[in-house]
C-alpha cells in the first residue's frame, strides 16, 4: 500500500476523526485547525498538527498543502473559510481537494470553485440510518449514486434452500447478488449452483426501488 500524505482542515468531531483513522491505516497525516486545544488533543494520534487561521489567504498558502497528495476541508460553519481555502488550495493546483458540505447550496459553490469532492457527512449517515430502520433483512447499506445502493442484507426467508441460478435475481428483480458471508469466509464471486442458507449474509448491488420491493418480499 502506498503511503499517502494527507492534509485535514479542521479538528472537529467529523475531522478529528477522520484524521485519527487515516493515520492508523499508516498514512502521514497534518491536522490544522484555529483553535490550538483541538490541535493538541489530536497530537499524539497524528503524524503532524498545525494551529492556523484559514480565513487568511497568507497563511492558507504559507503551509504549502498542494504538496500533499489529498487535502480534506473539513471546517465547521465558516463558509467563507472553505470557499477561501478551496480556491486558494485549486490554484495553487493541489492534486485532490475533498470538502465537507452542509447544504446543496454550499455543494454547489464549492463545486464552482473546482472542488474534486463534496461530501455531506451528515445526510449520508441520516439516508443509511433511515434505510437499516425502515427496510427487512438490511444490516448496513451504501449510497453509491443517485439510486444505486450497495447493501448487506440477511438471506431473506423465500430465498433460503434456493440458488441464485433459479432465483434468477436480476432478471426478475434487478437486483445483482456480487458476494455472500458465509461464517468466517466470502464468497467472490458466490457459487449460482449452491443453495442459500439462514446464516447467509448477501453483498447486493441494485437500484433503491429494486432492494425495496425485494426486502419486502
Amino acid at each position: 500500500m502506498k503511503r499517502k500524505t494527507i492534509g485535514i482542515i479542521g479538528l472537529g468531531r467529523f475531522g478529528g476523526t477522520l484524521a485519527k483513522q487515516v493515520a492508523a491505516l499508516g498514512h502521514e497525516v497534518c491536522g490544522i485547525d484555529i483553535d490550538e486545544k483541538v490541535v493538541q488533543k489530536l497530537t499524539p494520534f497524528i503524524t503532524h498538527s498545525i494551529v492556523a487561521d484559514f480565513s487568511d489567504e497568507e497563511t492558507i498558502r504559507s503551509l504549502h498543502l498542494q504538496d500533499f497528495d489529498v487535502v480534506v476541508i473539513a471546517i465547521g460553519d465558516d463558509l467563507k473559510a472553505k470557499l477561501l481555502t478551496a480556491m486558494v488550495l485549486k490554484e495553487l493546483q493541489a492534486p485532490y481537494v475533498v470538502a465537507k458540505a452542509s447544504s446543496d447550496m454550499e455543494s454547489k459553490l464549492l463545486e464552482r470553485v473546482g472542488v474534486d469532492l463534496v461530501i455531506f457527512p451528515e445526510m449520508n449517515m441520516a439516508d443509511r440510518l433511515a434505510q437499516m430502520l425502515t427496510r427487512e433483512y438490511i444490516v448496513d447499506y451504501f449510497q453509491l449514486s443517485q439510486d444505486i445502493g450497495l447493501v448487506e442484507m440477511n438471506t431473506p426467508a423465500f430465498m433460503v434452500g434456493h440458488t441464485l441460478e433459479e432465483l434468477s435475481l436480476r432478471s426478475r428483480y434487478g437486483i445483482n447478488i456480487v458476494a455472500i458471508k458465509r461464517h468466517k469466509s466470502v464468497m467472490v464471486p458466490p457459487n449460482p449452483k449452491e443453495p442459500l442458507t439462514e446464516e447467509d449474509m448477501l453483498i447486493l448491488i441494485g437500484r433503491n426501488e429494486d432492494i425495496t420491493k425485494l426486502s419486502q418480499l
